[in-house]
């Protein structure tokens, strides 16, 4: 007897957004909610997919993930502090909808990257303003890359065509007295000597 395991390549959550979800449980037969399943996923589940259940097994089955994993700070294995930053951005497409989505993740920095900035600022004759900049700039360049925010869809779709396209407007706030605060207590407790020379 030939037995095979199948496994499952993903959860239909980690491909769909919520609400996209909620119109293939309403309407699975429907013809733009499935050309809107072959724009997102580049496959289109076959004729004998009819329900949702159906379709969520095939998603399941044969489609990738969609969520980025998050990438790794460079460190020497100890970290510094963590700043809060919020992520926004809204999505873009031939199916006329638009969707605003948000989230929070922490921003951490290791130790080893937040003592050189503070390093090249004591060479360089530069006071402690110059370290949260920096910081700050890091931050705002690198934050969608280091973290994983998984942004929640909030907005109201309106499916007519189907052909998705790409994100725009997507930024990163966060709080830069958040960042003084942390970098001065983590000086303090950690590298006393070094905060006295930037201050």
């Amino acid at each position: 007897m030939n037995t095979e395991t199948v496994t499952n390549r993903c959860k239909i959550e980690e491909v769909f957004a919520s609400p996209f979800i909620e119109l293939i449980g309403l309407a699975p037969k429907n013809p733009v909610v499935r050309g809107l399943i072959l724009s997102q996923t580049g496959k289109l589940p076959g004729p004998e997919r009819q329900t949702f259940e159906a379709i969520k097994e095939w998603v399941e089955l044969t489609c990738e993930k969609k969520l980025r994993p998050p990438n790794v700070a460079p460190t020497s294995g100890v970290d510094a502090f963590a700043v809060k930053v919020e992520f926004s951005d809204t999505e873009y497409g031939r199916a006329n909808y638009s969707v605003g989505r948000s989230a929070e993740d922490e921003f951490v920095l290791a130790e080893d990257e937040v003592l050189d900035l503070v390093q090249a600022a004591i060479d360089h004759g530069n006071r402690l303003d110059k370290v949260v900049e920096q910081l700050a700039e890091l931050i705002d360049a690198e934050a969608w890359d280091r973290c994983d925010p998984s942004l929640d869809d909030t907005g109201d779709y309106e499916y007519e065509n189907h052909d998705l396209s790409d994100t725009d407007n997507s930024t990163v706030e966060f709080s830069k007295p958040q960042v003084r605060e942390r970098l001065i207590l983590f000086l303090r407790t950690r590298h006393p000597d070094l905060l006295e020379e930037l201050a």
